[in-house]
């Protein structure tokens, strides 16, 4: 993929004030069951309208300078598979990043109150794993996205985060 810096956009007034907005990004995301969602902990469920539905996928704009996407999955079948399907792309369709084994990390069960937070430190977390179910038919998330979930078997609820440091960008990005 075509690796691109992170744009600011700059509007100068008419009194000489500059105002610096970042470009947002299209966050592609479902969870099997029910989804919460958080960017920088702030609270995402007014932006979420398939947030019971895990057979669609919602699309929330979020700031181009994020810096974490936390999401838990919550599951009332406890003998059905549950997890994370997402992507992130930008204005013109570029894939930015998906959920992966590589960049996501996940925990079965309930994690600390401020596991949302841009400070919280989720180095002990394992890296999440596949849950072994594939793709994203009639969804808008990319075709690359894996399901992923906790490497310890969730049973009702597991949550996941994507930490992106300031020295970089999405992962496929760089």
């Amino acid at each position: 993929m075509e690796r691109r810096p992170l744009q600011l956009i700059l509007m100068l007034t008419h009194f000489g004030t500059f105002y610096c907005t970042a470009p947002t990004f299209n966050l592609r995301i479902t969870c099997d069951n029910k989804l919460a969602l958080y960017v920088d902990g702030n609270d995402q469920a007014a932006n979420l309208i398939n947030q019971n539905r895990w057979s669609k996928d919602d699309v929330v704009k979020i700031s181009s300078a994020f810096r974490v996407i936390a999401a838990q999955c919550m599951n009332g079948n406890k003998s059905s598979k549950m997890g994370l399907l997402a992507s992130l792309d930008d204005d013109n369709g570029d894939v930015l990043m998906t959920s992966d084994t590589e960049n996501w990390r996940c925990l079965a069960g309930n994690p600390v109150a401020d596991w949302t937070t841009v400070e919280f430190d989720d180095s002990q977390w394992q890296k999440a794993i596949p849950n072994g179910v594939t793709g994203s038919q009639g969804m808008t998330i990319s075709t690359d996205a894996v399901w992923i979930t906790a490497a310890t078997s969730p049973k009702s609820k597991v949550c996941c985060r994507y930490t992106r440091a300031f020295s970089r960008q999405p992962k496929a990005l760089g």
